[in-house]
Parts: structure tokens; C-alpha cells; sequence
């Protein structure tokens, strides 16, 4: 089964006001076994333009678990801190398994 991927592309525009967004999701990100794979970071584009600041990439065992943690109550709660400090979008990405 292909994993499910979050993938994110924000700018944040109150970096205080959005702290407790980031504090807040981590447990809920490892809660549903999911992993960082990209949070943030240095990036470097090769390509095209970049209007985003930051880029995320959440790793989930599934699409059905990255949507369970995007609909957790708890989630909705915290994502409006998101919402109200930031410019951006979330997707979901059903992951590619390689053909051996």
C-alpha cells in the first residue's frame, strides 16, 4: 500500500503567533505514526520560483492516516493558529510504490 504524504508550502507571516501551531501538531504528527520528513529547512531552487517560505512534507502509513490525522478535532483546533498566521496550502499526496 503507497504511504500518504502532507505536503505544505507556507509562508509564515507572525512567526510568535505561530509557535504554538507548530508545538501543537507534533504530537498529534507522531500520535498517528507519522514522520517529518521536510520541515522548514534550507532550500535551494533549481527551478521556477519559490513564493513560498517554508516547505513541509509529513509521512503517514496511508492516505486513510494522513486524512484521520487532518480531520482529528484536535488538528482542526490547532490548524486555525495556521490559518490566521500564515499564506499558503496544505496537499495530500498518495505516495508512488516502485514496481520492483
Amino acid at each position: 500500500m503507497p504511504k500518504g504524504y502532507i505536503i505544505g508550502m507556507i509562508t509564515v507571516n507572525d512567526a510568535e503567533a505561530y509557535k504554538p501551531y507548530m508545538e501543537g501538531t507534533t504530537p498529534l504528527v507522531v500520535e498517528y505514526g507519522g514522520t517529518y520528513l521536510v520541515r522548514g529547512g534550507e532550500k535551494n531552487v533549481v527551478e521556477g520560483s519559490a513564493p513560498f517560505e517554508r516547505i513541509v512534507v509529513i509521512e503517514f502509513d496511508s492516505i486513510e492516516t494522513a486524512q484521520k490525522f487532518y480531520d482529528d478535532p484536535r488538528y482542526v483546533e490547532v490548524r486555525k493558529i495556521r490559518t490566521e498566521n500564515s499564506d499558503g496550502f496544505l496537499a495530500q499526496v498518495v505516495g508512488y510504490d516502485m514496481p520492483a
